[in-house]
């Protein structure tokens, strides 16, 4: 009986096809790859995701990843007003900003150098509720816009849902260090109430005055990180210093397991710097204009036009995993190919004998070089081929 060395693999490692001709292969290579399609979904998480507090990253429409030049390249900068509107955005927002700074204790609390870890993550949390708010207001108008004019958004909608998702997964982080309690939350649904009816409004009477004031905001967020960022570089904050990151926030950034709090807060400031630029390139565009900011859309830091192209991609670097794997472990004298021999080997280890000439047949079928034995890139050939389901 002639099989194809393909069939028996592919269906082994990924599951794709239900058993028929060939059970009597399965014991084999169960044993030496061990991979399943649920093998492969496993091999997206990591074995930390167990534990109390992990992310699940397939429902997320982000996916952040900062390089340390990247980071490091992160400046306050300022966009200097150039008009009225401009004027009553930037306005608008320091009026907020010195009014809540006074409110908070913020201004009297740092110009005394007593703020503290809990001053820090409470004033955290409260800014992030605001600041996922403007992203799917806008998001949700130009949706609705879009169906009701019939015409295309041109790449605005999935840019500030991303804004909004990522805004949130900031509170989220914020959350796990530090629970807030009922006065705090009242607080907070209190103040989102008023922003959120205000800001509703006027993007619905000037977008371009809203794209300008979050713009503006910030630029006050990436000063209120850098000075975080200071004061724990200072030692003004200890707790901070010496804090490793929690589960969740290394698994949104894909930080290492050393990673600590400080690291989190620089990849939040990266974002809200990203935030910033984006916004006050929307407010430069026409409401029609497509969304220029095509760096970070193939970057993938937070605007991936499918939603699911960030599952995909880790599919296929695990499915790649599985592939280099069950090919080493069918290498049996690892010179870098699978022969007759090793294939003979392999299948003797697990009592499923086979005759030289279905042994041949199956090397003759992935070799596509015709040397005689199977490399790594005609393994990966054979083993694409056929449907996949």
């Amino acid at each position: 009986m002639q099989t194809s060395f393909s069939s028996v693999l592919r269906r082994q490692v990924f599951q794709l096809r239900r058993p028929t001709s060939v059970q009597r292969y399965y014991p084999l290579l169960g044993a030496v790859c061990a991979r399943s399609k649920s093998n492969v979904a496993s091999e997206l998480k990591k074995p930390e995701e167990s534990e109390a507090g992990a992310l699940d990253l397939n429902h997320l429409i982000t996916a952040n990843r900062w390089s340390s030049e990247e980071l490091a390249a992160v400046k306050k900068t300022h966009r200097e007003p150039a008009d009225w509107v401009d004027w009553a955005s930037y306005m608008t927002v320091k009026t907020l900003r010195s009014s809540f700074d006074l409110f908070s204790g913020y201004k009297f609390r740092t110009s005394l150098g007593s703020m503290h870890e809990r001053d820090w993550i409470r004033r955290v949390i409260f800014l992030e509720t605001v600041a996922g708010v403007p992203g799917m207001v806008a998001g949700m108008v130009r949706h609705l816009h879009s169906l009701r004019l019939m015409r295309r958004d041109h790449g605005w909608i999935h840019s500030l849902l991303a804004e909004a998702e990522n805004e949130r997964m900031h509170l989220l982080i914020a959350l796990n260090l530090r629970r807030p309690g009922p006065v705090f939350r009242a607080i907070v649904i209190a103040g989102q109430g008023v922003f959120l009816t205000w800001y509703s409004l006027m993007y619905l009477i000037c977008p371009r005055y809203c794209h300008r004031f979050v713009g503006y905001l910030e630029e006050e967020a990436v000063i209120t990180y850098t000075k975080l960022l200071e004061a724990i570089d200072g030692g003004q904050l200890p707790m901070f210093s010496n804090m490793k990151a929690p589960l969740f926030a290394r698994q949104y950034y894909n930080l290492p397991k050393e990673a600590m709090v400080r690291d989190v807060f620089e990849q939040i400031r990266a974002d809200e710097a990203c935030h910033r630029d984006t916004n006050h390139v929307f407010s430069d565009l026409k409401a029609d204009e497509p969304n220029t900011q095509v760096d970070h859309l193939r970057k993938g830091h937070f605007q991936n036009q499918n939603v699911h192209s960030g599952v995909l991609r880790l599919q296929r670097e695990a499915q790649s995993k599985v592939l280099h794997e069950t090919f080493e472990s069918l290498d049996h004298d690892h010179d870098g190919f699978i022969s007759t021999d090793d294939l003979r080997w392999a299948f003797q280890q697990h009592d499923t004998p086979f005759s030289e000439e279905e042994l041949n047949a199956m090397v003759r079928k992935a070799d596509r070089n015709g040397d005689g034995k199977i490399d790594y890139q005609e393994f990966v050939k054979v083993m694409s081929e056929g449907d996949f389901h």
